[in-house]
C-alpha cells in the first residue's frame, strides 16, 4: 500500500512540474526528478548530539533511504519527497525555496564588501523552517511536524527532521542529513541575485575569513533621532537553562563549571564546533574571543530610517572593552522594529525575538509562512561587530551568534538584550536598556 501511495505521489509530482526555457541561461532548466542520498547517524556516529535525552522514546536512528526533488509550479518552487527504509513517504509539495538561498539585499548591492558580508553570513548561519501537519503529506500517521534546515556549514548541507507529539511535547523522531543538488543551488542563486554564482562560490562552499574593512552603515540606514537611554549589565547572573540552552549545555567545553555569564566572557571559553554534515563535535573545540565583551561601557540608541523601505526603525549600539586590555568592540544591531519584541519574564528569555549576525538574515528557527514573508532582499535587519577602527570583525571568531530581545514590562520601556554564544550553546551576556 505504501509503495502504491508513493508511486501516485511521484506521478502527481510529474504532472505538476513545469519545463523552463533552455535558451535562457538564467532560467532553471531541470524538469526531471533529482535523487539525493540521505545520511543517517546513530549515537555512536554522533555522540555529541544535543537531542540525546530530549527526543522521542521511539527515536529512529536508521530511518531514511533517499530523497527526491522535482520542479513544481514556478521557478523557485520545488516538490520534496523523502522515502524511508520502511517504504513510508514524506511529501512537501510546492515549496518556495528562494528564501533558503542567500540573497543580497537590493539596497547594498552597490557595495561589494557589504554584499559579500551579507551573502556569506546568510549562508553560514542556520535557518531551520518548520512545516506543521497541514503543510505536508506522509504515510506515517504520528508525524506532527517536519523541519527543513539549511545548516551553517556550506552552500549545500541541509537537514530533514521529523517530530512526533509525546506527553504534551513535540519531540524529534528522526533526523537525516543531505546535500541539496549543487547545480540547482547555483542556478537558483544566480536567478535570485542576478549575479554569477562563481563570484561567491568559493566562500559559500568553504569558509574563507573575510577581510576586516569599514562597514558603510549609511547604506543600511539614515539616523533620524537619538534616544536617551539608561542601561545595566546583568551578566553577573546565570542565564535560564531552558529549551535549547538546556540540551546544549553539554556542548560547552570550557569553563567546565561556571555560575554566571560573566564567567564565559573570556578568550579561554570554548565550545563544541559544528562539523560536516551538520553535527556538534567536542573533539574539535571552538575557541572564542569573548573577553571582548567583558566590560560594557556605553549604549546608544537611535531612531532610523531604513534605506530598504519607508519605515522608521531602531538601532542600538553597545560598546565594550576587553577583559585584559582596553581594546574596544562595538556591537551594532539595527533595522529592528521594537513592536516585534514580546513581553516576557527574564526566566523565559529563550522565547524572545532572535536573529543571527549579518545583513538581511532569516532567524535561526521560523515557521514556513514567516520564512516566506520575511524576504532577505528587502530586509532592513543588520547586526555586526566593529573594532576600534570601525572595521567589521567576524562574529564567529568572537563567539557570538546573535541577539535575543524582549521587554519585561507591558509599557515596553524596559528592553532586554541577551547574547547567544557560538552555535547558540549558551547565553553570554544580558543587558537591560531603559528608553527615556
Amino acid at each position: 500500500m505504501n509503495n502504491l501511495i508513493f508511486s501516485l505521489a511521484l506521478l502527481l509530482l510529474s504532472i505538476t512540474s513545469c519545463t523552463f526555457d533552455d535558451n535562457n541561461s538564467n532560467q532553471i532548466s531541470i524538469n526531471e526528478t533529482i535523487y539525493f542520498e540521505i545520511k543517517n547517524l546513530n549515537d555512536q556516529d554522533y555522540p555529541d548530539n544535543p537531542d540525546i535525552g530530549f527526543r522521542s522514546k521511539n527515536y529512529r536512528e536508521d530511518f531514511f533511504m533517499e530523497g527526491r526533488i522535482h520542479s513544481a509550479s514556478q521557478e523557485f518552487y520545488w516538490n520534496f519527497s523523502f522515502l524511508t527504509k520502511g517504504l513510508d513517504t514524506i511529501l512537501l509539495n510546492n515549496i518556495d525555496v528562494s528564501e533558503f538561498i542567500p540573497t543580497i539585499p537590493e539596497h547594498i548591492k552597490s557595495d561589494e564588501y557589504l554584499s559579500y558580508i551579507s551573502c556569506v553570513n546568510q549562508e553560514w548561519n542556520r535557518n531551520q523552517v518548520k512545516f506543521n501537519s497541514d503543510e505536508f503529506f506522509t504515510t506515517i500517521p504520528k508525524i506532527a511536524r517536519i523541519d527543513l534546515a539549511r545548516n551553517c556549514l556550506n552552500a549545500y548541507l541541509w537537514e530533514v527532521i521529523l517530530y512526533v507529539e509525546e506527553d504534551g511535547e513535540v519531540l524529534p523522531y528522526s533526523h537525516g542529513w543531505f546535500d541539496f543538488p549543487h547545480d540547482v543551488y547555483a542556478q537558483l542563486f544566480e536567478k535570485k541575485n542576478n549575479v554569477l554564482f562563481s563570484k561567491y562560490k568559493a566562500a559559500l562552499e568553504n569558509w574563507i575569513d573575510p577581510a576586516n574593512k569599514q562597514a558603510s552603515l549609511n547604506l543600511l540606514r539614515e539616523v533620524v533621532d537619538t534616544i536617551e537611554v539608561d542601561f545595566q549589565d546583568h551578566s553577573d547572573k546565570m542565564y535560564p537553562l531552558k529549551a535549547a540552552r538546556k540540551k546544549k549545555y553539554k556542548e560547552i567545553i570550557y569553563p567546565e563549571a561556571f555560575s554566571s555569564m560573566r564567567d564565559l566572557q573570556s578568550d579561554s571559553t570554548s565550545f563544541a564546533t559544528f562539523s560536516p554534515p551538520g553535527i556538534y563535535n567536542k573533539r574539535d573545540p571552538r575557541k572564542t574571543e569573548l573577553g571582548r565583551i567583558y566590560n560594557l561601557q556605553d549604549v546608544k540608541a537611535y531612531k532610523t530610517q531604513a534605506i530598504s523601505e519607508d519605515k522608521l526603525l531602531h538601532e542600538i549600539q553597545f560598546t565594550f572593552s576587553h577583559r585584559k586590555n582596553n581594546s574596544k568592540t562595538t556591537l551594532i544591531i539595527g533595522g529592528i522594529n521594537l513592536d516585534d519584541f514580546p513581553v516576557l519574564e527574564e526566566s523565559e528569555a529563550n522565547n524572545g525575538w532572535k536573529n543571527s549576525m549579518g545583513i538581511g538574515n532569516h532567524s535561526f528557527y521560523e515557521s514556513y509562512p514567516n520564512h516566506i514573508i520575511n524576504r532577505s532582499k528587502e530586509s532592513p535587519y543588520y547586526a555586526m561587530l566593529l573594532n576600534e577602527k570601525g572595521e567589521w570583525i567576524d562574529s564567529h571568531k568572537v563567539g557570538i551568534d546573535g541577539p535575543i530581545f524582549h521587554f519585561s514590562d507591558e509599557q515596553k520601556s524596559q528592553l532586554h538584550l541577551w547574547l547567544l554564544s557560538f552555535e547558540r550553546h549558551a547565553l553570554v551576556g544580558h543587558y537591560e536598556i531603559k528608553m527615556k
